[in-house]
């Protein structure tokens, strides 16, 4: 108990040691939010009490909890992949256990569960409808939903020992777990204290089962080189290829993209209506934004040794740029091919939009990841899964506000004419950040060389 003690007050107080008045300015945002939040869903509930909507009460609790299990889910892909916290080295003489309750309670000791718990009292406070007992559910879908992150992050994280008796352990823990869910989903509000006791019993086998997944795979992935020494391969396809973590990462997030728009496909074949339809934020994985906010909105925090080749060799823009283009083609290729398939097979009616949509975010991304990688670098260390480091986290949400606005023409076509301002004002200020890059290389070279000194 003491270890978790003191983790806790150890990781509270690591908020607040660097860049404190921009984190509690956060934070606050965060209250805000939640409050405001909170009085939507609240004045959802008293609509659905009165009849005013087609949802029921039970429809409007339903999907609170989906979006609070989708929120939770998605934080730790996007806009960037999130690592497991490991707050206790494996050589340490701490037992497996104690271990795994340390890291799982720390985890939830964060300023994002805080603000979610914030919005969940603040429902209770204002809606009469929302009672304790959901409340105590909505609790238990939370911590639901960071154990599936968890095990998610182990799969992707840790080499696993398919053959070890951990392992099959887990598997026996989890399929209780998905039996229980059948039968009574967790996220459905229950009526009944006992179906709380119920969805208690399934929360803990999923936490025993994480356990032993974590026991089963205790190694992590070791960080192996390939190299390519075909000469009818492009130099494109060897930056893909030989950089093992850019590599990963847009596999990754190609994966995740692929994801989303075969749940979208999927509910348009069996219900003829697309998800995208009914939540707009989805359409944000329909353009290239993973394939930026991944690897190429830090591209020389990727490609560091490639950016010091061209700085030594020429030192000029046109090769920078050269070399960015040369690095990103193939992903994006690969990116552009996945959004074409899907919109060709399942969403043929929006293919103008999508086609207009996609060659804006491209003109638009380009030039802000080169902007993203000279202004603000970050250095990327640590192994093939370690992602201690990723893109600045600003322009990675400048560059979701940007793609937002493309998506204007959806509510009337007229709002194409945003698009040529967009690009405009986004290659305007390309060449103000190129005309300073004398300036930014000495910023770049101390980030990505010296920062090992």
């Amino acid at each position: 108990m003491d270890l978790i003690l003191f983790s806790c007050r150890a990781r509270i107080n690591s908020f607040f040691r660097q860049k404190r008045l921009q984190r509690v300015l956060l934070l606050s945002l965060g209250l805000v939010s939640a409050g405001v939040y909170s009085w939507l869903f609240a004045f959802l509930l008293q609509q659905a009490g009165e009849g005013s909507t087609k949802l029921s009460v039970d429809q409007v609790l339903e999907y609170t909890n989906l979006f609070m299990l989708a929120i939770i889910i998605l934080k730790g892909f996007f806009p960037a992949y999130i690592p497991k916290a490991s707050l206790i080295p494996q050589l340490y003489p701490v037992s497996a256990l104690q271990r795994f309750r340390t890291e799982l309670v720390v985890e939830l000791v964060s300023p994002f569960y805080f603000v979610l718990l914030n919005f969940l009292v603040l429902m209770y406070l204002m809606s009469p409808l929302y009672t304790l007992l959901h409340l105590l559910q909505s609790v238990l879908v939370i911590l639901t939903a960071h154990v599936t992150l968890r095990s998610l992050q182990v799969f992707i994280e840790r080499r696993m020992r398919w053959k070890n008796a951990n392992f099959y352990s887990a598997a026996v823990m989890a399929a209780a777990f998905i039996a229980l869910q059948v039968r009574v989903p967790m996220f459905y509000p229950v009526s009944e204290w006992l179906m709380l006791v119920v969805h208690l019993a399934a929360l803990g086998a999923f936490v025993t089962a994480n356990f032993f997944l974590e026991k089963a795979a205790s190694e992590p992935r070791r960080k192996t080189v390939n190299y390519s020494t075909s000469a009818r391969r492009s130099l494109g396809w060897r930056l893909f290829k030989n950089h093992k973590q850019a590599r990963q990462m847009l596999i990754f997030g190609f994966v995740f993209k692929v994801f989303i728009l075969g749940a979208d496909a999927l509910a348009f074949a069996k219900k003829g209506e697309h998800l995208l339809d009914e939540v707009m934020t989805l359409w944000l994985f329909v353009g290239p934004l993973v394939v930026f906010s991944y690897v190429f909105n830090n591209v020389w925090g990727f490609y560091r040794n490639l950016w010091l080749t061209v700085e030594r060799s020429s030192g000029t823009t046109k090769d920078l740029l050269r070399v960015t283009w040369l690095a990103l083609r193939l992903p994006l290729l690969i990116d552009a091919v996945l959004t074409f398939v899907y919109v060709a097979v399942f969403n043929q009616g929006e293919a103008f939009f999508v086609v207009m949509m996609y060659l804006g975010s491209v003109l638009v991304m380009a030039p802000l990841s080169i902007i993203a990688s000279v202004v603000s670098p970050k250095t990327v260390s640590g192994g093939m899964f370690s992602f201690s480091a990723k893109a600045s986290y600003l322009f990675n949400f400048i560059a979701i506000g940007l793609l937002c606005l493309l998506f204007l023409p959806l509510i009337h076509p007229l709002l194409y004419l945003v698009y040529p301002v967009v690009v405009g004002g986004t290659i305007f200020a390309l060449v103000a950040v190129l005309k300073e890059y004398p300036r930014y290389k000495y910023k770049l070279f101390e980030t990505h060389f010296k920062a090992e000194a």
